[in-house]
């Protein structure tokens, strides 16, 4: 079920029963205003009974009446709000795909209604001198039910919202607003108190407190900046499912992106931690790593094959050798892509969000996260530095190719986790350690992504083999699955020399270690 999507920019407005909206032509940029027009519209508010969308500043509701009657979602925006609107439909069951957006935070918890709201609406639309309209006032007759209290609130309220050809900057956008919230304060209004229909009719100003985050210090704990480093990591989680859950383009990579860095910051700090609960949380997200990289690794097969076939003079040649490739890994992608969607919506999945919430707050570690996090926390990126520099050196000693190749792909997982242990604590709100910290997890990038770049050539190589013998087995012509493959041997001998000027500068950046 397909939705539309519209950023909702508005203010709201108290105003008094005897109140008249004010005629605002002349306003601003307002330079004619239509006649009003009434209506009705009827809404039921979906959340769980501890209101855990509230939390999230996020509302679900059906509403029926007016020209945008259907399913909403109402999500927190960089300016105004973000409103998904899905077609009316039956009232229950609530549809998988707007579920979809929001199991994420209430995982397997029963959406009830919570509020039930009538509105008598009456709009007037304002135009520029051009008949653009530029915004709408409603002015709302509330009639709400909170279903939990059995309390009937009734409210009037006006509310100004900006329409889709509102000025294009957010300054100009600010200055209109301004223009027409100085004009209703003549007329009585004041702006409301309460931050949506939905908290006011559970008699709140606000359904969520705001997020309080402290930046981390020199003087920090190092279990504080480890919680504070889990949260992030977490929340950057959870803003990826409901994006994989609509295969929206690249957020399997983010997901996975965002496991991977959770756990390399829980191994990277074991030793710090010291919590049975940290190695479990381990164990469970390799697991849901492993179900994203199903998903995951046929893209990445799908999209070099076809960029190796776009790079060539003679497309025509290799038409057929994409055409079976692409098709087996979109089959393979979409057979997983399923799997992973019912993992998502799975006890055990929910349970490790929960867990992963419960880690900044209740989750108890070892004694030398009390220590100071800039002294504590260096040690363990020392220590892994180590580790890589030891695997890179094991690599000479392999017995064959396959050995060395597997060799090769154990470097990149230890520079993989340097950098994204180093990252968890030297940007943002947990940056501990400073710039040369930052060039450490660079230097470990360039060999993750030198190493990266031959294992997915590696794999390509691999898979035009098969699909080679598969054709030839079938009658097909298989010299283009040749040339592709000598190309791709090429590809791998020059991500096999970037690795080694990576590993020439990865050797150099011990000076970049916090406290070498």
């Amino acid at each position: 079920m397909n939705h539309q999507v519209h950023v909702e920019i508005e203010r709201k407005y108290e105003v008094g029963d005897q109140a008249a909206v004010p005629d605002l032509t002349g306003v601003g940029s307002i330079a004619s205003v239509s006649e009003p027009e009434t209506t009705t519209l009827n809404a039921v508010y979906y959340d769980t009974a501890d209101l855990r969308l509230g939390a999230q500043r996020i509302v679900l509701r059906r509403r029926e009446g007016g020209s945008d009657e259907g399913w909403h979602i109402k999500l927190p925006g960089d300016e105004g709000r973000l409103e998904l609107h899905w077609p009316l439909g039956d009232e229950l069951p609530i549809p998988d795909a707007v579920l979809d957006l929001v199991l994420v935070h209430v995982r397997d918890t029963p959406l009830t209604p919570v509020a039930r709201l009538t509105t008598t609406r009456t709009t007037t639309c304002l135009f520029d001198e051009n008949g653009v309209a530029l915004a709408e006032i409603a002015d709302d007759l509330v009639s709400a039910g909170d279903v939990a209290a059995a309390q009937l609130r009734v409210w009037r309220e006006w509310e100004v919202e900006l329409t889709d050809d509102a000025p294009g900057s957010p300054k100009k956008r600010a200055a209109l607003l301004d223009a027409i919230e100085k004009a209703l304060g003549s007329a009585g209004a004041t702006p409301a108190r309460s931050i949506s229909k939905l908290a006011h009719a559970l008699g709140r100003d606000t359904l969520a407190e705001p997020a309080r985050r402290r930046p981390s210090g020199a003087k920090s704990s190092a279990g504080d900046v480890l919680r504070a480093a889990v949260a992030e990591l977490t929340a950057r989680l959870k803003e990826a499912d409901p994006l994989v859950r609509q295969d929206e383009a690249g957020a399997v990579h983010t997901m996975r992106a965002s496991v991977r860095r959770l756990r390399s910051v829980l191994a990277t700090y074991r030793s710090v931690l010291d919590s049975d609960e940290a190695q479990r949380l381990e164990r469970e997200l390799r697991a849901l790593g492993t179900v994203l990289g199903d998903a995951r690794d046929p893209q990445v097969m799908h999209d070099r094959a076809r960029n190796l076939v776009r790079s060539q003079a003679k497309k025509r040649m290799h038409e057929a050798v994409l055409d079976r490739l692409v098709a087996q890994k979109d089959a393979e992608y979409h057979r997983s892509l399923g799997y992973l969607h019912r993992i998502l919506s799975s006890p055990r999945y929910f349970r490790l969000l929960d867990a992963l919430e419960a880690f900044s707050e209740t989750v108890a570690f070892g004694p030398r996260a009390d220590g100071r996090a800039s002294k504590v926390l260096a040690k363990p990126i020392a220590h892994d530095f180590a580790r890589v520099k030891k695997r890179m050196a094991a690599v000479n000693d392999a017995a064959n190719a396959e050995e060395w190749n597997e060799r090769i792909h154990r470097v990149r997982k230890a520079a993989r986790r340097l950098r994204f242990g180093v990252e968890a604590v030297s940007s943002g709100d947990t940056a501990i350690f400073g710039e040369k910290a930052q060039r450490l997890a660079a230097a470990a990038e360039k060999v993750q992504d030198a190493l990266g770049e031959y294992r997915d050539s590696i794999l390509l190589q691999a898979l035009l083999v098969t699909s080679s013998e598969t054709a030839f087995a079938q009658g097909e012509n298989t010299f283009g699955y040749g040339r592709l493959h000598a190309l791709e041997q090429q590809r791998a001998d020059y991500a096999i020399e970037d690795y080694a000027r990576a590993r020439g500068q990865f050797r150099a950046a011990k000076k970049w270690v916090p406290g070498a």
